[in-house]
Formats: C-alpha cells, sequence, structure tokens
C-alpha cells in the first residue's frame, strides 16, 4: 500500500515541476523576444532634426502607433496617438531635454530629444 502512495506521490511532483518549467520557460521567452524587438526597433527609428526647434520628423519601417514626450522629471509633457505619427509640433515646449518614446504595436523605444 505504501508503495503506491510512493508512486503517486512521485508522479504528482514530477507533473507539478514540469508545468512550473515550462511556465519558466515561456516567460523567458517572451522576455528576450521582447528585447530583441525593442533593439530591431530602435534600430529602424530615426528622428530628425535634433536638436529640434519646431517640428520633430520621425521615420521608422514599422508603423508608429503612439509617441510620448517626457521630461528629465519623467512628466508627461505631449503624447501623440494614431497610426504613423510622423511629424510632431514642438514648438509649445520650453528649451530643454526631454525622452521622447516611440511605440510600435506592443514594442517601444526611448531616445534622447534636445530642443532648442
Amino acid at each position: 500500500m505504501m508503495k503506491k502512495y510512493l508512486i503517486v506521490l512521485f508522479f504528482i511532483l514530477f507533473a507539478g515541476l514540469s508545468s512550473i518549467s515550462a511556465q519558466v520557460t515561456t516567460v523567458n521567452n517572451a522576455a528576450e523576444k521582447e528585447s530583441i524587438d525593442n533593439f530591431v526597433l530602435n534600430d529602424a527609428v530615426t528622428m530628425y532634426p535634433n536638436p529640434v526647434r519646431n517640428f520633430l520628423i520621425i521615420r521608422s519601417s514599422y508603423p508608429i502607433t503612439r509617441i510620448q514626450v517626457y521630461s528629465l522629471l519623467g512628466d508627461l509633457v505631449k503624447d501623440e496617438l494614431g497610426n504613423d505619427v510622423e511629424r510632431i509640433n514642438m514648438s509649445s515646449l520650453n528649451s530643454g531635454i526631454y525622452m521622447i518614446k516611440i511605440y510600435s504595436n506592443q514594442f517601444f523605444v526611448t531616445k534622447k530629444l534636445i530642443k532648442k
């Protein structure tokens, strides 16, 4: 009788460890895929002129779905939504250094922007 319980316990433990291993592998693969896609997106996105005075032009080989501009304090100062946002009016911003977050579907890239 004891052998039956030991065998059942062995199978329960084995099944539990297998499912934990499968979950960890899935999470690691998703994080790895996201970092690779963000790296590819960083190379695919160009913005000019930098430093900018009035209008910033953003070019990408991937569709741009959203652009957010943050101050160095982390405040959101500009948020542009829509497909294929390519030209942004920056004339309302004060001179300084900003961080710009460019989204393409679920991935994004962050770049430094200087406003004159």
